[in-house]
């Protein structure tokens, strides 16, 4: 498992906490996006796109961010993660390509501010 430091979850977010209350986030791999919708399906936003092969998601509704892993093509070893506020903006690489080789899920610690991934 591999680890790297999460961004202070006490601090208040750029984008509204309210963004994930009675939200699903999917990643569409083929697509390479994620979605954003009710439970039940309707209202459906596209909120990130661009993502290179995106696996596993963690949500962190209470900073008002997304973390997501990129596994990338596995015998190139270029995955990375990245993290975006609730609504898609402000997206940001946290681990940049060919840093780790192929991530896939992801698993926020939000007590002492750290992510943990599982690598191919």
């Amino acid at each position: 498992m591999t680890e790297a430091l999460a961004t202070n979850s006490k601090l208040k977010p750029r984008s509204g906490r309210k963004g994930a209350v009675g939200r699903l986030f999917v990643l569409e791999l083929s697509g390479g996006r994620i979605h954003s919708m009710s439970p039940d399906g309707s209202d459906r936003k596209v909120i990130v796109t661009g993502c290179h092969l995106p696996d596993g998601i963690a949500v962190d509704a209470a900073a008002g961010h997304i973390y997501w892993t990129n596994m990338g093509v596995p015998n190139l070893d270029d995955g990375s993660i990245e993290r975006a506020d609730l609504d898609g903006k402000n997206r940001r690489v946290i681990v940049p390509r060919g840093t780790t080789f192929t991530p896939k899920q992801i698993q926020l610690d939000r007590k002492n501010g750290k992510l943990y991934w599982c690598d191919r």
